[in-house]
């Protein structure tokens, strides 16, 4: 963008400004312009200044500014930073067990998670045994697809779950020592190897802190609700949010957000299916692109823009709201039934392969996406 500042604080016009888009695919990173000429095509285009919640954007398309706040925005949450994933994510060298009381687990570091693990931390590989009662559910982006939660990761974490005074689950970090002292020896085990590499390798920015300390930076893991009985999750980053409802007694183990996932918690069925309904449908993630940031395959970021767009907060006497949570799910148990008929339990889901089951998802739903597409737009600004 060229621009010359303006003096006293001018506004742009309504009628938008004058510009040239440029497309094409250029021979190389940062090359020149006689290299770039060829290949480049310009077209005149009429550029709007717009604005969502807090943020602004050029855009060519001309649209109204929103005031409301949506009533959602600050009850959604980002999870914690179960960071570095070799520390963390497991899977079993044993058969699953058929139940996971007061176990002890055979597991090793997820070779999943080695294939994104960047340096320092790209070669770790941790195996021993662990008490079950340490071993938790999570979930990365590739879990997240337009209502379903698919294959949930196994992660180990260093924390027990309690009952307080009210009868109330509550989540307490511990370090190793304080696991081998409450006689959790293979936990300690286990937590001690990952301190020890921790700091080895951390950065001089985080040379005060622990492991545990960094898992639970901002209170992101003890902070979790683990009463409520519904989880509504949406995926930090993609082209589109992608959205489910998480049941916590379906699950065969307690699920810990990871900073991949935002999450909000609900006791209410409706309202949960009401939310995914809005958080897959199209008209609000057309309205949060300008806002996105974009990479190599265009927009990659959504966090809380979706949450810029508003729309009300559940009303279980609204017909509108209540047909939206009717139609999701509906939706939650066709997208079920497609995986079961569809997907190889063996087969990894990741990179272009996840974004085709993502469509091929709203492709099958194609009845129910255009109900509840018509029915958000109805409730949206």
């Amino acid at each position: 963008m060229f621009a010359d500042k303006a003096e006293g604080g001018k506004s742009i016009h309504v009628s938008g400004l004058d510009g040239i888009s440029f497309s094409g695919n250029v021979p190389g990173h940062n090359c020149n312009l006689k290299a770039a000429k060829t290949k480049l095509n310009e077209e005149a285009r009429k550029w709007y200044y717009i604005q969502q919640g807090k943020s602004s954007a050029f855009s060519t398309r001309k649209s109204e500014s929103q005031s409301k706040t949506n009533p959602y925005k600050n009850l959604f949450k980002q999870g914690a930073t179960i960071v570095p994933r070799a520390f963390y994510f497991i899977q079993l060298t044993q058969e699953i067990p058929s139940d996971w009381n007061d176990r002890i687990i055979n597991i090793k570091t997820s070779d999943a998670v080695q294939t994104d693990a960047k340096s320092p931390w790209k070669r770790i590989d941790f195996s021993g045994r662990i008490e079950s009662s340490f071993i938790f559910r999570t979930a990365l982006s590739k879990s997240i697809l337009p209502f379903a939660l698919y294959k949930p990761d196994w992660v180990v974490l260093p924390i027990t779950v309690e009952l307080n005074s009210e009868n109330k689950k509550e989540i307490k970090l511990h370090s190793a020592k304080e696991l081998l002292q409450e006689g959790y020896r293979d936990a300690a085990k286990w937590f001690q190897n990952a301190e020890n590499i921790w700091q080895i390798h951390r950065t001089e920015k985080n040379g005060k802190i622990s492991s545990e300390n960094y898992l639970n930076w901002q209170n992101k893991l003890t902070e979790q609700n683990l009463n409520a009985t519904y989880l509504v999750l949406y995926n930090a980053s993609a082209k589109d949010a992608n959205a489910t409802v998480a049941k916590r007694e379906d699950l065969d183990l307690d699920f810990l957000v990871d900073h991949k996932t935002y999450w909000f918690y609900t006791n209410s069925a409706e309202e949960a299916y009401y939310l995914t309904a809005i958080l897959n449908s199209t008209t609000p993630n057309l309205m949060m692109k300008d806002f996105q940031t974009k990479g190599l395959f265009g927009a990659r970021d959504i966090h809380k823009r979706i949450l810029d767009i508003y729309y009300p907060k559940f009303d279980e006497k609204n017909d509108i709201h209540l047909q939206l949570s009717e139609l999701s799910k509906e939706a939650h148990l066709s997208v079920s039934d497609f995986l079961k008929d569809n997907i190889d339990p063996d087969q990894k889901i990741e990179g272009l392969h996840l974004g085709r089951i993502r469509l091929e998802i709203k492709a099958h739903l194609s009845r129910e996406m255009k109900e509840i597409d018509k029915l958000v737009k109805q409730i949206i600004g």
